[in-house]
């Protein structure tokens, strides 16, 4: 009986994180350039044992979640800002922040009063020569990340890539870096930049809604198995111990 209460506990557990990513996934649907969570259910000793090829596995060991980061491509919105800048295919912008270089999907870009081009949070964007002043009005981005300020090249977006499969995580800021933070970026091959547009999340609003229906509905299912085992519990213990 305790055994049951532990396991529909640990049940309960991961869908408290799902939860909180697809709540967190919400509040992002419409943040430019954010890329989705996602949770991974550790389950291959369950299946192991089901299929008989473990047989003494510890029944006090709960699920273990991770959370991983979905980097599918988000849909291109054209805002025919010149300024705004969207990746196709693979790689990352590069910003310089207080904290050091980040790593960013989001390419809605303005200029400060001095022309240094700047993400959202006035952090400078990188050339491969350091952050990049536009001083002009007629700007054109090419599609490998050139700046032509009055027809004339002025620099060029830095757009990096990680080694595969990626291994990233997100800092404050909504920003990407590697889990293991000596892994050095290399310049980004397969990528098409694209001048008036950004990137959107990923997010599919519909399915992450379906998602947390099927979620919260387990973890109601994981508590109405609670409630009727301690029930059962409570009558072994004060009803069948009773010497009438």
């Amino acid at each position: 009986m305790i055994k049951g209460i532990f396991t529909s506990g640990s049940g309960m557990l991961p869908r408290v994180l799902k939860q909180e990513v697809f709540a967190n996934n919400m509040a992002n649907a419409n943040t430019v350039g954010y890329k989705k969570d996602n949770v991974f259910l550790h389950q291959l000793e369950q299946a192991q044992q089901q299929a008989g090829l473990v047989t003494d596995l510890d029944w006090e060991i709960p699920m273990i979640d991770d959370v991983y980061i979905d980097l599918s491509q988000g849909q291109l919105q054209q805002t025919e800002q010149p300024l705004d800048v969207a990746l196709e295919g693979e790689g990352f912008f590069v910003v310089t922040t207080p904290d050091g270089e980040r790593y960013t999907r989001a390419g809605s870009f303005s200029l400060t009063p001095e022309g240094t081009l700047v993400d959202s949070d006035n952090n400078p964007v990188l050339s491969d020569a350091g952050p990049i002043i536009i001083n002009g009005d007629d700007i054109a981005i090419g599609k490998d990340g050139n700046i032509f300020v009055n027809g004339v090249e002025t620099a060029r977006l830095r757009v990096v890539d990680f080694a595969k499969p990626y291994n990233l995580k997100k800092v404050d800021g909504g920003f990407l870096m590697p889990e293991d933070e000596t892994a050095l970026p290399t310049p980004a091959t397969d990528f098409s930049i694209h001048q008036g547009y950004v990137e959107t999340s990923n997010v599919n609003i519909i399915e992450n809604m379906v998602d947390m229906i099927i979620s919260f509905r387990a973890y109601e299912a994981g508590q109405k198995a609670i409630h009727a085992q301690d029930e059962t519990l409570d009558k072994a213990v004060n009803d069948l111990g009773r010497v009438r």
